[in-house]
């Protein structure tokens, strides 16, 4: 699931917050209901426009997200929502092997504005890398109707192709994951769990073993996050994007799994 060439995927130091939203039926004082807060949940799909590349956003009804740009940077975290508001502080790290312009693998920052539940999200966001430098710009976001489908464990099971490696990933029909990596010896076991029933939305868990060279970092790791059943593309994909801690470091991964 994981090899060398994979690695280039893997974050250190990791997490984010970038959108969505803590969902719920809360109203304002005074007397009277005011509007319900927007739910954040849903799968978004947009451009941020300090770095003009796509963002992939899986978001669920709680605000639990991983955001994930086309070039391997992973945004994870938790957004507040007040109506149709919101907010956020924000991580952003590179993958391993890469950085920011100004050579930083690691920044914080905030993200504001409004979002319409099951539509769109439009906010501005500003970024401080560790070296200091400052980026201001805006992400737009659009609902993808794919999250509408129900989630089931005999829907995501079958056994699929890890697109950056070759591997074989399986999931069995009680959620189960299995999967072996030849070149970094990673032997990797996991669970997929159903979050709610009614959204494309799945809780993964994984933990590394027996990895060797550089992968040796990840033995042990537990990781954790959030996947989706893209059933627009053919083969029918996997998304899942997750993050682990371990010796006060941070690693996050990437997973796009090919139906098999």
């Amino acid at each position: 699931m994981m090899g060398r060439g994979h690695l280039a995927q893997v974050l250190a130091c990791f997490g984010l917050v970038l959108l969505a939203s803590c969902g719920g039926a809360g109203g304002y004082g005074g007397g009277g209901a005011g509007p319900a807060n927007a739910s954040p949940g849903g799968i978004w799909n947009g451009t941020e426009s300090v770095s003009g590349l796509q963002v992939t956003g899986l978001v669920d009804e709680s605000g639990d997200a991983h955001f994930i740009r086309s070039d391997g940077v992973q945004y994870v975290g938790t957004v507040l929502t007040s109506g149709n508001s919101i907010s956020a502080n924000v991580d952003g790290y590179t993958p391993i092997g890469t950085a920011f312009p100004d050579g930083s693998t690691h920044g914080t920052g905030t993200v504001t504005g409004t979002i319409s539940a099951r539509v769109s999200v439009t906010a501005n966001t500003k970024f401080t890398t560790d070296k200091g430098t400052l980026t201001t710009g805006t992400l737009d976001l659009t609902f993808n109707q794919l999250y509408n489908q129900a989630s089931s464990l005999a829907t995501i099971a079958g056994n699929y192709m890890e697109t950056a490696t070759g591997d074989i990933v399986s999931i069995d029909a009680a959620g189960a994951i299995t999967a072996q990596d030849p070149n970094s010896g990673c032997v990797i076991n996991g669970t997929v769990t159903i979050i709610n029933a009614s959204y494309n939305a799945y809780g993964i868990q994984v933990t590394y073993a027996s990895c060797v060279g550089a992968a040796a970092v990840l033995n042990g790791v537990i990781f954790r996050g959030l996947a989706t059943l893209d059933t627009n593309t053919n083969p029918v994909q996997t998304i899942a994007g997750v993050t682990g801690s371990a010796g006060g470091v941070t690693y996050a991964i990437v997973y796009t799994l090919n139906h098999q």
